[in-house]
């Protein structure tokens, strides 16, 4: 249903039984639906309503709480999604309710409406089932499980990562039998996985849950499980921040993370309270040895500063594209002497290339460097410091002080990307 709920506005309910009756009739869609939406309305007018040719008023006969149930299993068939959704929206909710004190007859139509929703032929009903039940513990098994394997993801995922209804069991045969796409996402997000589950989900091909595996605090992740994603991490870049800031780090598991991750997530692990002196001291000279055997494969007209940028610049990227590269942050990395860092975090930002960043911080030109600083979106103040620290320049220029114009600024930056491309 597309229309707004405002569509009875202005409309009183019914007084009375022939009230409702003689509005039920209306030719006006805004007075059936006053009638439609009425909790005191009559139940035999209600299920005459279940008919009505307009399915706005349909859809809040579905969402009527006192609509008999005869009439509700009329419109669990209704040829409208959205009237359908909105009865979805109430058997759900009312589902977990039911107790001792509701016959068993009326149970037993709830819940078989509910299983009938939760097989409608249309994903959007169907999500709106798993979306309110997907924290409930009062439902059928079955239906959770139905839900927690259909086919679409907008369905499974919330059952998935939320229902106290599915164990371990259930989970490990669910991701063990060709899941569906985004369902180890679901489940590495849950809160409280055991051990098994988190290591056959270490073991799946799917970056973005092993992301979010390592992202979730609460997943019960064995020592040899870390190892393990440790190790993967090498040839995936995406695990290693997560790996970082991952709880319960070992020395050793932090040690290996510094022979490949780049410089920059060093200061990460440092600032960790799990390590002691001793530890970080370890950390940086395994960074140091990882560096020089790189350098040492490399091929000999790159210097390491190169293949450390490299390093540097992909780590930006990926750091850039979840969260952007605050001004904040190039200050305090200029404060820590993190000066590759701040290079990448000046390729990243400008979109100058390597190579013409490199050039321009050794040309001693304060022109230049401002430039690169302007088009980085870089302040006055920042831009100063990167001339001094970066540039080795005595006496910075401001880009306040008016002495270069932002078109002069882009004919220098492109005279330096034209120099480095010959």
């Amino acid at each position: 249903m597309n229309t707004a709920s405002s569509s009875a506005a202005g409309i009183a309910p019914p007084a009375t039984y022939e009230d409702a009756k003689r509005m039920a009739r209306d030719p006006e869609r805004r007075v059936r639906c006053a009638v439609a939406e009425a909790c005191s309305v009559a139940p035999e007018i209600l299920y005459y309503m279940a008919d009505d040719p307009d399915p706005d008023v349909r859809c809040r006969i579905a969402a009527n709480p006192t609509t008999p149930t005869q009439a509700d299993g009329k419109l669990a068939n209704d040829e409208d999604p959205g009237v359908r959704s909105a009865l979805a929206r109430k058997v759900a909710m009312r589902a977990p309710e039911l107790g001792p004190r509701d016959s068993h007859v009326h149970t037993a139509q709830t819940l078989a409406l509910l299983e009938k929703l939760a097989r409608d032929q249309l994903p959007v009903v169907r999500q709106v089932v798993a979306e309110v039940l997907k924290s409930e513990s009062r439902i059928p098994p079955h239906i959770v499980h139905a839900l927690a394997r259909d086919i679409d993801l907008v369905v499974a995922a919330p059952v998935l990562e939320f229902s106290p209804v599915l164990a371990d069991a259930d989970l490990l045969d669910i991701l063990a039998n060709a899941p569906i796409p985004g369902a180890m996402r679901a489940v590495s997000r849950r809160r409280g996985i055991g051990a098994e589950v988190v290591e056959l989900v270490a073991r799946c091909d799917d970056t973005d849950a092993l992301v979010e595996l390592l992202n979730n605090p609460t997943a019960q992740m064995r020592e040899d499980t870390l190892d393990y994603l440790i190790e993967r991490a090498r040839g995936l870049p995406p695990l290693h921040e997560p790996l970082v800031r991952r709880p319960q780090l070992t020395k050793r598991g932090a040690c290996r993370l510094a022979t490949f991750v780049a410089d920059s997530l060093l200061d990460q692990l440092a600032a960790r309270k799990d390590f002691d002196a001793e530890t970080m001291g370890v950390l940086r000279q395994a960074v140091r040895a990882r560096l020089e055997k790189d350098y040492s494969a490399q091929d000999s007209a790159r210097d390491l500063e190169a293949v450390q940028l490299e390093q540097e610049v992909a780590t930006a990227r990926i750091l850039h594209g979840k969260k952007p590269i605050t001004e904040e942050l190039i200050r305090r990395s200029l404060d820590y002497e993190h000066w590759v860092f701040v290079k990448a975090c000046l390729i990243v930002r400008s979109g100058c290339s390597m190579a013409a960043v490199r050039q321009i911080l050794k040309s001693e030109r304060p022109d230049a460097v401002l430039s690169l600083c302007w088009k980085a979106g870089l302040g006055s103040d920042t831009a100063v410091l990167v001339q001094r620290h970066l540039a080795g320049i005595s006496t910075p220029l401001r880009a306040d002080g008016g002495e270069i114009t932002p078109a002069e600024m882009d004919r220098i930056l492109a005279a330096f990307e034209d120099e480095v491309s010959l």
